[in-house]
C-alpha cells in the first residue's frame, strides 16, 4: 500500500521564509464582519508555520491550532512562544477529538481547507462551533502574467523540468508526498459550502497582491508547492542543481524576475442552527 507523507515535510522552513502572509485588510475584515472579540475562542485548522496565526495573536486573540505536519508545527510553536494564548495540537483535524466538548466562536482555515476530507470537515466544524458561530475560509491563487513573453518563459521552464524528470526521476512507490494544487474551477469552493447545508455565506471578498520574485526566490516558491516538491523528491542533488541553474538562466534571459498577482478569496460563513 502506498503511504502519503506530509505534503510539506522537509520544506516547512522554506515555506515559512518565502510564502506571503495575508493582507492586513483581510484580517481586519474578518474581525469586523464576524464581530469577534478578544474574549472569544478561535480554532485554526491547518495553521502551518503560523502565517495567519501570528496576525490574530498580535491582536490579542486566543487561538488553538490543529496542525497535521510535525515540521510545520515545530516552526509554529517556536514563533508563538511569546503568545500565551496560542496553543497547538499536532494531529489530523479529522482525528482530533477536542477538549471537554469545548465550542468555539470562530473556526478559520487559511490555505488548507482543501486538504481535508469533505465528508468530515463541514459536519465537524458545525459541531465545534457555538450557535451563531462563524466558519471563515480563505485562500490565494496566483494570477500569472499571460503576456507572450511570460508564456514563452514558462514553456521553457516546463520543458527543462520535463527533461530532468524523463532522464533522472526515480519513483518511490512506497512513499509519495500528498499533492493538491489548491486550485478550483469557478467557484467550486462556494458550491461546496452551499452543498454542505450547514453554513450560509455571509460575504465573499477578494483582494489582490502583486508579487515579484527573482530567480532564487522563484525556485524557493516552487519548492514549497507539493506537486513540484514531489518532483524534487525523485531527483538527486546534482540533477536538482543542474535543473535549477537552467531555470535561472531562462528567468534571467527574460528580465531576471517573475511577476504575478495573488488573488486572495475570503469566505465568511455562519453556522446554520
Amino acid at each position: 500500500m502506498v503511504s502519503k507523507i506530509e505534503p510539506y515535510k522537509g520544506i516547512a522552513a522554506t515555506y515559512d521564509e518565502i510564502r506571503p502572509s495575508y493582507p492586513e485588510k483581510l484580517i481586519e475584515d474578518i474581525i469586523t464582519k464576524t464581530g469577534i472579540s478578544l474574549g472569544d475562542r478561535l480554532l485554526e485548522i491547518g495553521p502551518g508555520t503560523g502565517k495567519a496565526t501570528i496576525q490574530f495573536a498580535d491582536k490579542g486573540f486566543s487561538v488553538h491550532g490543529i496542525e497535521l505536519g510535525e515540521d510545520m508545527a515545530a516552526i509554529l510553536r517556536n514563533k508563538c512562544k511569546q503568545y500565551e494564548k496560542v496553543t497547538v495540537d499536532v494531529v489530523p483535524f479529522e482525528q482530533w477529538t477536542g477538549v471537554d466538548n469545548e465550542e468555539y466562536d470562530m473556526i478559520y482555515c487559511a490555505q488548507a481547507f482543501h486538504w481535508l476530507d469533505p465528508k468530515i470537515k463541514y459536519e465537524k466544524c458545525h459541531k465545534l462551533l457555538k450557535d451563531g458561530g462563524y466558519l471563515v475560509l480563505f485562500w490565494y491563487n496566483p494570477c500569472d502574467d499571460d503576456s507572450l513573453k511570460a508564456k514563452e518563459r514558462q514553456n521553457k521552464i516546463n520543458t527543462i523540468v520535463k527533461k530532468y524528470v524523463s532522464i533522472s526521476f526515480v519513483k518511490n512507490e512506497n512513499s509519495r508526498r500528498r499533492e493538491h494544487d489548491g486550485v478550483y474551477k469557478e467557484d467550486e469552493r462556494l458550491k461546496e459550502i452551499e452543498n454542505s447545508s450547514l453554513f450560509t455565506l455571509v460575504e465573499k471578498i477578494e483582494y489582490l497582491l502583486e508579487t515579484r520574485n527573482n530567480s532564487d526566490e522563484y525556485l524557493k516558491v516552487m519548492k514549497t508547492v507539493p506537486a513540484f516538491a514531489s518532483i524534487l523528491d525523485g531527483l538527486d542533488d546534482m540533477c536538482i542543481s543542474n535543473m535549477n541553474n537552467e531555470i535561472k538562466e531562462v528567468i534571467n534571459e527574460y528580465g531576471g524576475y517573475v511577476s504575478s498577482f495573488l488573488n486572495f478569496s475570503l469566505y465568511i460563513t455562519k453556522k446554520v442552527s
